[in-house]
C-alpha cells in the first residue's frame, strides 16, 4: 500500500513556516495548522504538461473565489522505496475553519476545476494532518522550488509527547546554532491516513539538494549524530527518510513575500 507523503508534507514546507509562525505569534502556546496531500499516479497518455494545465485552470478558479488563504505544491518522489507514486499533492490553510470554507466552496462550485484534475491524475489517497513548526526555516533563496524530506516517527514506551517536543525543539535549537539550513515540522495524521501505524511524521524543508547536503556533511561526518541520539534518540523512532522535489503552485497571504 503506497504511504500518504504528508499528507507532510505533507506539509509547504519551508513556505508553511510562516503560516505556523502567525499563529504562534498570536498564542504563547503550541499551535497546529490543517495541511491536506494526496498521491496521486499519471493517466495513460498524461504527463506533467497536462497537470500544468490543469492547475493553471484551478489557480484562475481560486482567484474568482477571492480565495487568499490556501497554500499549493506539487512533489516529486527523488529518493523513495519500492512503492511510491508519480506525484503528490499538498496544501495548507491557516486554520481549520480556513479548510472548511475552502472545502465547502470546493465542493459546491468546483466541479468543473475537480474534473480537469481527474482526467489527467488518478489518486489513491487523501489526507489531512494537524502541522506544528519546530523549527523556523531561514530566508529563502529559492522560493518556487524546495526539497522536502519525510520520515514517519513513533514515540517509544515510556515517553509522551511533552517529552518529544521537548527533545525535538532541543535539537532544533542545536542545528540552528549549528548552521543547519533546515526547517523543522511534526505532522499528526487527523484524516484519512490508512494503516497509520506511526504517532507523527517529521518533515525537513531545503531551499535545494546542495543545503541539505551540507547538513548531511554536518549530521555524518560532523558527527552530529551523537548529539541527536543524546537529545531525541530515546524518545522516537523513526524510519529512512524519502525525499521529494517540491514545487510551488499557489501562494497564500501569509507567504507572498
Amino acid at each position: 500500500m503506497r504511504k500518504a507523503l504528508l499528507t507532510v508534507t505533507t506539509a509547504s514546507m519551508v513556505l508553511l513556516g510562516s503560516a505556523v509562525a502567525s499563529a504562534q505569534d498570536d498564542n504563547d502556546g503550541m499551535e497546529f495548522v490543517p495541511v491536506e496531500t494526496y498521491t496521486c499516479n499519471y493517466r495513460d497518455g498524461k504527463g506533467p504538461a497536462d497537470l500544468d494545465k490543469a492547475i493553471a485552470g484551478w489557480n484562475a478558479y481560486m482567484d474568482k473565489q477571492g480565495d487568499s488563504d490556501y497554500l499549493a505544491m506539487t512533489m516529486v518522489p527523488v529518493y523513495f522505496g519500492d512503492e511510491t507514486f508519480d506525484i503528490g499533492w499538498l496544501g495548507a490553510n491557516s486554520s481549520g475553519a480556513a479548510m472548511g470554507a475552502g472545502h465547502d466552496n470546493w465542493f459546491a462550485k468546483g466541479a468543473k476545476e475537480a474534473a480537469a484534475f481527474n482526467s489527467v491524475i488518478d489518486c489513491t489517497s487523501h489526507s489531512n494532518f494537524a502541522t506544528t513548526m519546530v523549527k523556523q526555516p531561514p530566508e529563502r533563496t529559492s522560493p518556487d522550488n524546495l526539497v522536502l524530506t519525510f520520515s514517519d516517527c513513533s514515540v517509544n514506551e515510556g515517553n509522551t509527547l511533552d517529552d518529544v517536543f521537548a527533545g525535538m525543539g532541543a535539537w532544533a535549537a542545536y542545528t540552528a546554532e549549528q548552521g543547519y539550513t533546515n526547517g523543522m515540522w511534526l505532522m499528526f495524521p487527523a484524516y484519512g491516513v490508512a494503516d497509520a501505524d506511526f504517532d507523527f511524521k517529521r518533515v525537513n524543508g531545503y531551499d535545494s539538494h546542495a543545503d541539505m547536503g551540507k547538513d548531511y556533511d554536518r549530521y555524518g561526518t560532523g558527527g552530529d549524530w551523537v548529539t541527536y541520539n543524546e537529545l531525541v534518540g530515546d524518545l522516537v523512532s523513526c524510519d529512512v527518510s524519502r525525499v521529494y522535489n517540491a514545487t510551488v503552485r499557489r501562494r497564500s497571504e501569509d507567504t507572498d513575500d
